[in-house]
């Protein structure tokens, strides 16, 4: 397993080191949910999902079904009363009500998939860029910090079991990376720029 593999390289080197590296720790899963821009994002995504099925083809197709189960209970209870050419008839327009109604249901469903697909695409592609801000982050605070590896203490290997299982007094900047993020933007792009000074003569 690739991710054990990597966790035993790591401690077979600080073991052989002189010098133990500076290991942190960061639980990703944790940042990432109480990122502003997950929150936003989730109601953004929420939102368009919700409004597949506010589209016009699946209002239509539940009318229909609503007709063509109103034609079969009213041909059942008159079947016994009816002509032959009469039941006929009724019978024929059930079968092309049923038929716009299925291909109504297939032009949703392939309309539902697609955009569902669309709406999918986007999630990852903002996960990837939350993820992203994360890592770049945490890689600025371990610069700072002198750290040597920074390990993201939520995750699991393959099998389902945590990464780290155990670390003494773990070096966790968790908070600070949430910190960081949640923080306000740098002071040059919120503050002013004061007007120069007029030029005067006595200036070289």
């Amino acid at each position: 397993m690739k991710s054990l593999a990597a966790f035993a390289f790591l401690l077979a080197t600080c073991l052989a080191s002189a010098q133990p590296p500076r290991v942190a720790v960061l639980r990703v899963h944790d940042v990432f949910r109480q990122l502003e821009a997950t929150t936003r994002a989730n109601g953004i995504l929420k939102a368009k999902r919700e409004e597949i099925n506010k589209d016009q083809r699946l209002a239509a197709y539940s009318r229909m079904v609503s007709d063509l189960d109103l034609r079969r209970k009213q041909l059942a209870a008159a079947n016994s009363k009816l002509d032959a050419a009469t039941r006929r008839k009724l019978e024929r327009e059930y079968a092309i009500k049923s038929r716009e109604a299925n291909s109504l249901r297939a032009d949703f469903e392939s309309f539902h998939a697609e955009r569902t697909r669309e709406i999918n695409a986007e999630m990852v592609a903002g996960m990837k860029d939350r993820l992203l801000l994360i890592r770049e982050t945490a890689e600025k605070i371990g610069r700072d910090d002198g750290f040597d590896w920074i390990l993201d203490s939520s995750g699991s290997t393959n099998t389902g079991v945590p990464l780290l299982l155990y670390a003494k007094k773990a070096n966790d900047i968790t908070d600070r990376v949430i910190a960081t993020l949640a923080g306000p933007p740098p002071a040059a792009s919120t503050t002013t720029r004061q007007p120069d000074p007029p030029e005067t003569g006595n200036q070289r």
